[in-house]
């Protein structure tokens, strides 16, 4: 159990010290993150953390009450790397307070808040084991199986989180509180199988016992939405807003995501756009705005989006890369390794920069240069031993180096990883390409550049494209 908790308290630190970006999303951030990074990125971990811990304390959490302190302080103790404190401190709050939950459960929605679903498994287990007979333990795995879309699970751990709440001796806040938690994975689960009556009934119940939580009001939001009442759904997130404790949502992205959910891209990106227009001195909005049109390669609305982050926040070390890698998109190698050697310089144990300051290294014709990104590619690699992304930059700056068959070893331990990126895809086609097998090359490109999403070496692929097709026809290619 300490190793866990220990393992917990590693990655805890990790995430609330660790700002780096990965490429955009689908869909955007409904509760916003930190426009900035280091100590307000951190306090806004924070703070999303305790939104979720204190979700599963009946009856809530008073501002100022000595729960708000509790977990306020276990999740310190947790970020600061004290876990058994952290858990001792937990503990003490649940034996003083009957509304407080067991100490483990506690622990594993921590693990689970901050990503490390491993440890938070072995914590909800470890639960579960020694809190059997308390309801949410079961309603927070049916909320995991419902999180991976396994509903059947779910609605058996509901059922017998009911059944652990009907034969329990719980005072009126708890009952509520384990009413509600059934009610929200039945409303999600029928409405996720398209049961949309059974979603509505399902509603209906858990309005009558929190008819005022924001788990309510964003189901009423996503009715109305179905319903295609987008005016009644934006109501209701206004409402949520008025009730949240938590970072206020900005009901356009909301509505946004729910298009993006449903494949309507066009109707996603109006929303984007006109959250952006009506919200211009939210950063959040106009981060979530630059990642959806860097996402979608519009790069002039990102650059667009990036100028009206940066009159706000001024220059941030995620406004610097989104132009970055807009720059390297284009074909701009000169300015993006420019971006990635400041933002390296300014952070040197941040790998992602440091992969894409190689990357655009080689494209330089100095060679004191392309001996730099060679360095620099096989220390990332050696870092990161096992990515897919680091090993196939390494195997491209080889490749760009003259070293084929040090490359080729490369690209055959990343050829066994399934469903590689479009960016690793055009790397294996540019090996084979150099060593001469034209059809595979084409045949790999010509699926590579109809992925939806960035694709970095999306113009790289194409010019590539159209060379293999010269060569494959016995033309000269271009240049020749």
């Amino acid at each position: 159990m300490h190793r866990t908790i220990l393992a917990v308290a590693v990655f805890i630190s990790l995430a609330f010290n660790t700002s780096a970006w990965s490429q955009a999303p689908e869909v955007p951030s409904m509760t916003g993150s930190a426009a900035g990074t280091g100590e307000a990125a951190k306090n806004a971990q924070l703070e999303s953390v305790y939104q979720e811990l204190s979700n599963l304390v009946p009856g809530g959490v008073a501002p100022g009450s000595g729960a708000e302190k509790s977990l306020k302080a276990a999740i310190d103790l947790f970020a600061n790397r004290k876990p058994l404190e952290a858990q001792q401190l937990l503990k003490d709050s649940a034996a003083a307070d009957a509304n407080f939950p067991p100490a483990d459960l506690m622990l594993a929605a921590m693990a689970y808040a901050i990503n490390d679903n491993k440890s938070g498994k072995l914590l909800l287990e470890q639960s579960a084991a020694n809190n059997g007979d308390y309801p949410d333990v079961y309603f927070s795995f049916g909320r995991l199986a419902l999180s991976q879309q396994r509903f059947t699970d779910a609605e058996a751990n509901a059922e017998l989180g009911l059944q652990k709440t009907n034969g329990g001796s719980f005072n009126q806040n708890q009952l509520d509180h384990f009413k509600r938690r059934y009610y929200e994975i039945k409303f999600q689960t029928a409405k996720s199988r398209g049961k949309l009556d059974f979603a509505k009934q399902y509603l209906q119940q858990l309005e009558s016992v929190a008819p005022k939580s924001s788990q309510t009001l964003v189901g009423k939001a996503e009715m109305a939405f179905e319903e295609k009442n987008i005016d009644q759904a934006m109501e209701f997130l206004n409402q949520l807003n008025s009730v949240s404790q938590g970072e206020p949502q900005v009901p356009q992205l909301v509505i946004a995501s729910w298009f993006q959910r449903k494949g309507k891209v066009q109707n996603a990106d109006l929303w984007i756009k006109k959250a952006a227009a009506e919200n211009s001195d939210n950063a959040n909005v106009q981060i979530a705005s630059a990642k959806w049109s860097l996402n979608r390669e519009k790069f002039s609305d990102t650059l667009r989006a990036v100028k009206s982050l940066e009159s706000i926040s001024g220059e941030t070390n995620l406004s610097k890369e989104i132009r970055a890698k807009v720059a390297f998109a284009q074909g701009a190698y000169a300015t993006a390794e420019e971006t990635f050697d400041a933002l390296l310089a300014a952070n040197p144990g941040n790998i992602d920069y440091a992969n894409m300051l190689a990357l655009s290294m080689i494209q330089s014709t100095d060679q004191e240069k392309q001996k730099g990104a060679l360095e620099l590619a096989r220390k990332v690699a050696g870092a990161q031993q096992n990515s897919p992304t680091a090993l196939s930059s390494l195997a491209y700056v080889m490749l760009k180096s003259g070293e084929t068959e040090g490359a080729r070893s490369l690209l055959a331990r990343v050829a066994q990883i399934p469903n590689p990126s479009p960016d690793v895809s055009f790397i294996m086609a540019y090996m084979l390409a150099e060593t001469g097998q034209m059809p595979q090359a084409k045949s790999v490109l010509e699926k590579v550049l109809t992925a939806k999403g960035l694709f970095l070496f999306r113009g790289e692929a194409q010019k590539l494209l159209q060379s293999v097709g010269q060569a494959s026809q016995g033309l000269p290619t271009p240049g020749q």
